[in-house]
């Protein structure tokens, strides 16, 4: 369903998300042994056009030359947006409960799960006190 990403390149994007340092094509290959040059090269450029990622330093191993990666400063906010993309189709075919029963039921971290929940609920408050005005009599 998703315009954005498959799975492998979210693999890779979490991979470079993660990383702590630049990673490069190879690294990528090395940590996802499955991955060939022909799924990494085209998921990386894929992440650069969105712009999820960015060039950090080209490095020189041998006589060979290779660009690492890191994430790009509004990888933040594009990533938010391809979740809210995804959530209005996905809100079309089931109802808001039943998406944020799901994403509770996928979390297999109880503590993780409770901190979200206070986290969505100070949202949802603040959502609340900024957007609802009773008519006052």
């Amino acid at each position: 369903m998703t315009k954005y990403l498959n799975a492998k390149e979210y693999d890779i994007l979490d991979t470079i998300l993660h990383s702590g340092d630049p990673v490069s094509v190879a690294e990528i290959m090395r940590i996802h042994p499955d991955f060939t040059s022909n799924i990494v090269q085209p998921a990386v450029r894929k992440m650069l056009k969105l712009g999820l990622i960015e060039v950090a330093e080209i490095s020189v191993d041998g006589n060979i030359f290779s660009r690492r990666f890191k994430p790009a400063p509004t990888a933040s906010n594009t990533i938010q947006k391809m979740f809210v993309d995804d959530y209005l189709q996905f809100s079309r075919l089931v109802s808001g409960q039943s998406l944020l029963s799901a994403m509770m039921q996928a979390d297999d971290n109880p503590e993780k799960a409770m901190q979200e929940i206070a986290e969505m609920e100070k949202l949802l408050q603040e959502y609340k006190e900024k957007n609802y005005h009773p008519k006052r009599k």
